[in-house]
C-alpha cells in the first residue's frame, strides 16, 4: 500500500519549483535559486549530511557539484528531458530514505550525483541563454556552500542517531511538500 501511494504521488507530482527567465540579474538569481528552490535546498543539504555520515568527505559533494554543473550545461544546450522534474523530487526522497535507513545509507548516498545531474539540467533549461554563465556561476557557488553546510551538519549528526532520524524526517516532510506542492 505504501509503495503504491508513493508511486501515485510521483506520477501526479507537479513540476519542481523551477523559476524560468533569469535575465534581469542573472548572478543574483543564480545565487538565490538554491536557497529559494526548496527541492534544491533539501537535496544539497541532504547530500552534504550523507557525505559526512558515510565518510565520503569531499568526494561526494564534489561529484554532486560536478554532476549538477554538467547537467546545467546539457540543459542549456539540449533543453528539457522527460522525467527531469520527477527525478528532482525523487532526489529528496532518496536523501531522506538514506538518513532513515542507515543500512542503505552508502548506496543511496552514492546515487546523489545522478540526481544532481537532473537538478543542474533544470537550471540549464530555466536560465535565459544569454545569462546562462552568470546564472550558473551563482548557483554553483551557493550549491557548493550548501553542500559544505550540510557536511558540517552531518559531522554533528554523526554522534546523534536520533537527530539523524529527525533530520531525515524533516527531509521526508520536505519531499512530500515538493511532491504535492
Amino acid at each position: 500500500m505504501k509503495k503504491t501511494f508513493a508511486l501515485a504521488l510521483l506520477l501526479v507530482a507537479l513540476p519542481a519549483f523551477a523559476h524560468p527567465g533569469h535575465d534581469s540579474n542573472p548572478l543574483q538569481d543564480g545565487l538565490l535559486h538554491p536557497l529559494t528552490g526548496l527541492d534544491h535546498l533539501l537535496m544539497l543539504l541532504g547530500t552534504g549530511v550523507l557525505a559526512a555520515l558515510t565518510r565520503r568527505h569531499l568526494g561526494l559533494p564534489l561529484a554532486t557539484l560536478a554532476a549538477m554543473f554538467a547537467g546545467a550545461v546539457c540543459g542549456h544546450l539540449f533543453g528539457g528531458v522527460l522525467g527531469m522534474e520527477t527525478m528532482i523530487a525523487v532526489s529528496v526522497l532518496v536523501a531522506a530514505g538514506a538518513l532513515l535507513l542507515p543500512n542503505r545509507q552508502l548506496s543511496l548516498a552514492l546515487a546523489m550525483p545522478v540526481f544532481a545531474l537532473f537538478h543542474g539540467w533544470a537550471h540549464g533549461v530555466e536560465a535565459t541563454p544569454s545569462a546562462f554563465w552568470l546564472f550558473s556561476a551563482g548557483f554553483v557557488t551557493v550549491s557548493g556552500l550548501l553542500l559544505v553546510a550540510g557536511f558540517a551538519l552531518g559531522c554533528l549528526l554523526r554522534r546523534h542517531s536520533r537527530l539523524q532520524k529527525v533530520f531525515g524526517g524533516g527531509l521526508l516532510a520536505g519531499a512530500a511538500f515538493v511532491l504535492v506542492g
